[in-house]
């Protein structure tokens, strides 16, 4: 079970790996840090965008471009005395997926959804002492949606940044999206059931459903069995 596990950690991290990615180990006067860089040059940037890179033993950024070698994988920032201050990843130089950063007690401090150099999805706050303090969604870098601010027990509504005083607005445009979302979804499924098989799937939906009707006989046998022994336990009894 051991070796089990070792080799899913192992093999698990690979895959946030690239292989053309090289990892380095800096430090400064607060933190130390264990990242990766890219091997790939890169020349399609978007302005929009904040880029991480590494260069001259340091790690910069800049929006719309690099001049070094571009974070690419995991990112892993300590505090000098080893205690876990910030840990992520990056997509060619963008923060990409789960971000989140810690006090220097151990306690989380707040975590962020990105993708691509984009805030999107869950983003949540907390105190020093652990209480959660704000919640709420970001949706292309904008907030978006319900936010709640529990220290002044104050809730907000956004709609692509801006505040909105009718709830309804927010609401109607989740709705809109849950709609999209079943229709392609139905989409999908009726495209499945009547797409073209190979001769490879239809054999296997053979055997299925062949499956499917020997269970069923084997149900119905076992049912007139049981009915049989069932009257004869009365016919027993009556003698």
């Amino acid at each position: 079970m051991k070796l089990l596990i070792t080799l899913f950690l192992l093999f698990g991290s690979i895959q946030f790996v690239d292989n053309n990615a090289n990892r380095k180990v800096i430090s400064d006067d607060n933190y130390n840090y264990t990242f990766y860089v890219s091997d790939k040059s890169k020349s399609n940037f978007e302005n929009y965008k904040e880029y991480y890179w590494f260069k001259s033993g340091q790690i910069h950024s800049s929006f719309g471009g690099s001049s070094g070698q571009i974070l690419h994988g995991l990112y892993n920032k300590t505090f000098r005395g080893n205690g876990v201050a910030e840990q992520g990843e990056f997509y060619f130089g963008l923060k990409n997926k789960v971000w989140k950063n810690w006090y220097e007690n151990g306690k989380i401090k707040n975590i962020y959804n990105w993708q691509k150099g984009m805030l999107s999805g869950k983003y949540e706050e907390f105190t020093e002492s652990g209480l959660l303090v704000v919640s709420g969604r970001y949706k292309s870098n904008k907030k978006h949606g319900r936010w709640i601010y529990y220290k002044t027990k104050d809730t907000l509504y956004y709609r692509k940044g801006e505040k909105v005083t009718d709830q309804k607005e927010v609401v109607e445009d989740n709705n809109e999206k849950e709609k999209k979302g079943f229709v392609s979804k139905t989409s999908k499924f009726f495209k499945d059931i009547f797409k073209k098989k190979s001769p490879e799937e239809k054999a296997k939906a053979k055997k299925e459903k062949e499956i499917r009707r020997q269970k069923r006989e084997i149900e119905k046998k076992r049912k007139e069995l049981a009915k049989k022994k069932k009257t004869s336990q009365k016919t027993s009894s009556k003698e």
